[in-house]
């Protein structure tokens, strides 16, 4: 069923509306939607946050968030058998799928249910008859849905690489994978010709970060141009280019800020819709979603978190970061507010497991170790220091450093003052992985760079013979294998 998208399947996901339990098999969709949807301006808006919805929901079942913080390694695992697979790259041992659904990224199957919502709206809201109903205001919904729809896309592509490209909502045909640069040539066109129809921002604040705006699309735009300068060589200096000046416009909009890291302040960023969050998706107890499988679980005890199994008396995590991982981001005697805030006994001087890593540390109930802080998918500091990675590669030094030292003052730390080149290109990285670590940045970066193959800077290291092979992707689950001939597995997952 996985690009086997039948009409009426795709009706079904249109009765959402807000959300959505089933995947059900109704009516064709010319029917339903038809004499039964499409009918004004909520349908439209219902159908948007459906969609959106169905996106969350993929992130709801499994590790998928925080994946690419664990594939690298760098943490003592202890018993976490499902994680410490994903830190020697088992993607297919029964060690995975032991607890917190970690093998469930393997299945593209809801971000393809995401995608064929989008597309029903990019193909619907233009047509709707509702005098109340805007040419501007449809032009922006039908935009977000193409904000989203590209998102999954550059999602998938940096789980997966190749992916089938469905466009169309009722096209029935089953399709083989795309390449890569193909689907990001595809959605990257598609955002230059509708960012401009997205808000800058909205009026109504709990819209903040969590709906597609104009400076998340050009974000979005920016991460594929760096993904593509790592795999197209030939148009590197094109791809940086892009990104940089991508990250300049998204700079120039003025409604993004870095904010101050207290104590007292700094979850304000975390928890999300604040000034620094530019899209994120959204997780609130009020509105009966909250999460579990989330690095908060597994990096907190008491007194934030009851602990799993009574670990050193309630005050153990059950993982760690390794001492020498926290050596190489955050080197000795030099000072760091993230450092300092971040982390509680970062060594584990009271007991083997007492380390906390408190970035992500919004619970909404202690004993059931549920947290309901948004997924934090891009915010200005990472857009500043992607911004910053596309000028060095392109020789800018000078503003490359401006850009990097923006981050490290606001963190307090010693201002970057040596040279450009590969010094100021590793300068740039490693303030990306500490600053973004716990966000899910770090494998995706580790791999566009080529840095995945550099055992000094992954732990869980890949061969260049390994990384020909796609071993940094995920393996697709044999379903999608069986159902769709046309599909065939990654090269170095197929065993």
């Amino acid at each position: 069923m996985y690009t086997r998208y039948k009409t009426g399947l795709l009706a079904g996901l249109l009765l959402l509306a807000v959300s959505c339990k089933k995947f059900l098999e109704v009516k064709p969709v010319d029917t339903l939607s038809g004499a039964e949807f499409w009918q004004n301006k909520n349908d439209a808006e219902k159908a948007i946050n459906g969609a959106y919805r169905l996106l969350l929901e993929k992130f709801l079942e499994s590790t998928l968030y925080n994946t690419g913080d664990f594939r690298p390694g760098w943490w003592n695992w202890f018993d976490k058998r499902n994680l410490a697979a994903m830190g020697r790259n088992d993607l297919l041992g029964s060690d995975l799928g032991s607890s917190d659904g970690s093998d469930r990224p393997r299945n593209w199957t809801q971000f393809y249910r995401a995608i064929a919502a989008a597309n029903l709206c990019i193909d619907r809201i233009p047509g709707i008859a509702d005098p109340s109903f805007s040419e501007r205001e449809r032009k922006a919904l039908v935009a977000e849905a193409r904000f989203l729809r590209a998102f999954i896309y550059f999602y998938m592509v940096r789980l997966y690489g190749d992916v089938p490209l469905q466009l169309n909502p009722y096209d029935t045909e089953i399709k083989a994978r795309a390449g890569m640069l193909t689907v990001l040539d595809t959605c990257l066109q598609d955002l230059r010709n509708s960012q401009q129809d997205l808000p800058v921002s909205y009026d109504d604040p709990t819209f903040r970060a969590v709906r597609g705006t104009r400076g998340a699309a050009l974000t979005l735009m920016a991460h594929m141009y760096m993904w593509k300068a790592g795999f197209e060589p030939a148009k590197r200096q094109e791809c940086w280019q892009q990104a940089a000046a991508l990250g300049q416009q998204v700079m120039d909009l003025g409604v993004y800020q870095l904010l101050p890291y207290t104590k007292e302040d700094f979850q304000t960023i975390f928890k999300g819709r604040s000034l620094e969050g530019i899209f994120e998706l959204s997780l609130d107890i009020n509105y009966g979603v909250e999460f579990h499988s989330l690095i908060a679980q597994w990096v907190l005890h008491e007194p934030i978190i009851h602990s799993s199994g009574n670990l050193y008396g309630g005050f153990g995590s059950e993982i760690t970061p390794k001492r020498e991982w926290l050596d190489k981001i955050y080197p000795a005697g030099e000072s760091d507010k993230r450092f300092d805030i971040w982390f509680d006994d970062p060594y584990s001087t009271k007991n083997p497991q007492s380390a906390m890593y408190l970035k992500f540390s919004s619970v909404s109930n202690p004993n059931t170790r549920d947290y309901d802080a948004n997924f934090i998918l891009f915010r200005y500091a990472d857009l500043i220091l992607l911004r910053a990675e596309a000028l060095a590669y392109l020789g800018q030094d000078a503003p490359a450093i401006a850009l990097l030292n923006m981050i490290r003052d606001r963190a307090g730390a010693r201002v970057y003052s040596g040279g450009g080149g590969q010094a100021l290109q590793d300068a740039i990285f490693l303030e990306r992985a500490k600053e973004l670590w716990g966000e899910g940045h770090l494998w995706y970066d580790l791999v566009r760079t080529g840095r995945v193959m550099d055992r000094n800077q992954c732990e869980n290291f890949l061969t260049t013979e390994q990384f020909q092979r796609r071993a940094w992707t995920w393996p697709i689950d044999m379903g999608a294998v069986r159902n769709n001939p046309m599909i065939i597995q990654n090269e170095f997952w197929s065993r």
